[in-house]
């Protein structure tokens, strides 16, 4: 058991210093943990920001011009008005404008009555922003309505008051940066393990591997505990100095917890990472199937678009998702302040799908070394 503990530690050893010797994943590694989710988190919004809007008021009046003075901002971007339906066109072709509010004529008196209609014509080409701008105008619009139409006795208004819990400013930055560093961690999971087996190949040390002390198993189980400490240890750090420190994103959750729960999680991407190293003969190899497997798990895994959203058989398929699991368990403990035992079930989903992506990428990398 000694002499077993010694080698091992020896080669994770090994590994550690070939991975700092690397200077194109070290470089790699420190901006996928930096910049990267830096970038991702201050350069994705899924708020409205500038939106650009003309306006077509064949009313002119100090009803029709309130109205327009609502979408103000920095929400809106207004740009001016237009003089005809012909610009009108020619301006959401051209894409000068996210949506043109066109005011009919006779707004003011009608609106009044209680029987104005008016349109957004929304370009539809820029979806995510059209989106928010036709959720935007219709809050506006039903604002602008109960504020000239005081209640009645006995007759009132319904008035929704959303709460926001756990991210109270519904600030994209918190979920884009959490988002961006769970997808940095599955990469890397199928990235560093294999292309330190595949190193090995590349300069033929598999053969001397066999005339060797160390047995097949210990020498995968090394590179796979060095490969997972790395990361392990860049997701605290990123968590640490990034997230909380430069991001400013406040950490509800107990460290302890999420380093836990995501060495359960290396624990099942690492089979994967395995079944890579047994198929492929090279470093490009092991960048186009880690690629490859990465782009079903991101999509299944719900970080995309809601699971619920998905057609049915994709619903099913993304419980072979071990990303699904880890993103709900890891926004549990990191925004939601969870303790682990909230989370058994992900807990529970990883271990379980772990258990059989781990052994038999174990079985099919021990047939090919």
């Amino acid at each position: 058991m000694k002499a077993f503990l010694g080698r091992f530690s020896t080669l994770i050893y090994k590994e550690l210093l070939q991975f700092v010797r690397s200077k194109g994943l070290l470089i790699f590694a420190i901006y996928a943990f930096t910049l990267d989710i830096y970038f991702a988190a201050t350069g994705i919004s899924l708020t409205l920001r500038n939106a650009k809007f003309f306006v077509l008021d064949r009313d002119m009046t100090p009803i029709s011009r309130e109205y327009v003075y609502r979408f103000h901002k920095p929400y809106f971007n207004f740009q001016g008005y237009l003089l005809d339906d012909k610009q009108l066109g020619s301006t959401l072709l051209e894409d000068k404008a996210i949506a043109v509010v066109e005011i009919p004529d006779h707004f003011e008196r009608d609106f009044k009555k209680g029987k104005a209609e008016l349109g957004i014509i929304i370009n539809g080409a820029e979806i995510v922003a059209s989106y928010l701008f036709s959720a935007y105008a219709a809050q506006i619009t039903y604002d602008f309505i109960v504020d000239h139409f005081p209640r009645k006795a006995g007759i009132g208004f319904i008035e929704p008051d959303a709460r926001l819990y756990f991210n109270q400013n519904a600030s994209s930055k918190d979920f884009m940066g959490i988002s961006e560093l769970l997808t940095v961690v599955t990469l890397f999971l199928l990235i560093l393990p294999s292309s330190a087996i595949i190193r090995e190949k590349e300069r033929g040390n598999i053969e001397m591997l066999v005339v060797s002390p160390v047995r097949n198993y210990t020498f995968m189980l090394a590179k796979v505990v060095a490969m997972s400490v790395v990361i392990l240890l860049c997701t605290l750090a990123s968590i640490i100095f990034m997230v909380e420190g430069i991001l400013g994103i406040v950490v509800k959750g107990s460290l302890i917890d999420f380093a836990i729960f995501t060495l359960v999680f290396v624990f099942a991407a690492s089979g994967l990472s395995m079944f890579i190293a047994a198929i492929s003969e090279n470093m490009l190899q092991v960048s186009q199937l880690s690629i490859l497997i990465l782009v079903p798990i991101l999509y299944l895994s719900g970080s995309w678009t809601p699971i619920e959203a998905m057609p049915k058989v994709l619903q099913y398929l993304s419980y072979l998702s071990p990303l699904r699991y880890y993103i709900d368990g890891a926004f549990g403990i990191l925004i939601k302040g969870l303790p682990i035992t909230a989370i058994l079930p992900d807990f529970a989903g990883l271990i379980a799908l772990g258990s059989v992506v781990f052994f038999a990428g174990s079985y099919f990398l021990s047939k090919k070394v």
